[in-house]
């Protein structure tokens, strides 16, 4: 009997909502957040949460960043988590009925998140960085031997331009940066003295519960998504995650191993949709129709 295939895609949500479409700061790189992964798991009232007023003091305090760009961090990735709208509604009221800073700052002080997957959240708004290089050479200059792009190619080009929504740029970012992702939820105590991961570390079960933030998979074509934690744990991959039930811990370099191997596209993806669906030609004739039918009467003025 044929063994059961385990896929692992990046979840849609995080990228396409809560990575923002700015150039993110350079106070956000890997280098500064492992700092920041050390500083929370080693301060009082950071650490399994982390709170908008130790936030506050970390991210303008430590890494320099304004306090809106700040909030709007801490507030977005909020968005993140499966609040009720009962409960979204009653704290936007909240905020509304605010007449002061005081008072606002009152009520942001009641927000707290999970420390781990906000670290990770902070991590992924790299994908929408700017490549000094490739923005200084830009695009092959035109020959005779470049070829005219087809309709295609325009629409994938324009379609990628667009990370946020770009299932095929989810993938790579995670196949690209794992190794560093996996590397936040190290626990200081299997850190070099120069901060960096050691080779024989291990990273327990509760910080791979994190990654579900970013990831998720089933058991073969068609099963229930399941976290990814779940799926690391029991099951096939089990022994290749090198998962131990004594320790609750996997080995950082069989799990990286692992995933690497496990990753593919996202099935209920913007590309997975296009390749299984088919485009409707007529609805974009009716479409532009209707938009000239629209603008006859301007055109008789």
């Amino acid at each position: 009997m044929e063994a059961e295939r385990v896929s692992i895609w990046p979840r849609m949500e995080p990228f396409l909502l809560g990575a923002l479409q700015v150039a993110p700061s350079s106070k956000l790189s890997f280098h500064y957040l492992r700092k920041m992964a050390t500083y929370v798991r080693t301060r009082e009232g950071c650490f399994p949460t982390l709170g908008w007023p130790m936030w506050r003091h970390i991210s303008c305090g430590k890494l320099q960043l304004p306090e809106d760009v700040a909030w709007l961090y801490f507030e977005t990735f909020d968005l993140l988590i499966g609040h009720t709208p009962e409960e979204r509604l009653e704290w936007a009221e909240c905020l509304s009925q605010c007449s002061s800073k005081s008072e606002l700052d009152q009520q942001r002080n009641k927000l707290s998140v999970d420390t781990m997957q906000f670290l990770l959240f902070l991590y992924i708004q790299q994908l929408n960085h700017v490549s000094l290089r490739t923005s200084l050479i830009g695009e092959e200059w035109p020959s005779r031997r470049t070829r005219c792009p087809s309709p295609s190619d325009r629409e994938a080009k324009t379609s990628s331009q667009n990370k946020n929504w770009d299932d095929q740029a989810h993938l790579s970012f995670v196949q690209s940066h794992l190794a560093e992702i996996l590397e936040l939820l190290v626990e200081p105590g299997q850190l070099s003295q120069s901060g960096q991961a050691l080779r024989d570390c291990q990273i327990s079960l509760k910080a791979v519960q994190s990654l579900g933030l970013l990831l998720e998979g089933s058991v073969c074509h068609g099963r229930a998504v399941q976290p990814v934690h779940k799926l690391l744990s029991k099951g096939p991959l089990q022994t290749q995650a090198g998962y131990s039930a004594l320790s609750r811990s996997f080995p950082q370099h069989k799990l990286l191993s692992c995933l690497q191997q496990s990753l593919t596209l996202n099935p209920f993806g913007i590309t997975a949709c296009l390749c299984s669906g088919k485009k409707l030609a007529w609805a974009q004739q009716g479409i532009l129709k209707i938009s000239w039918q629209a603008l006859l009467p301007f055109m008789a003025l």
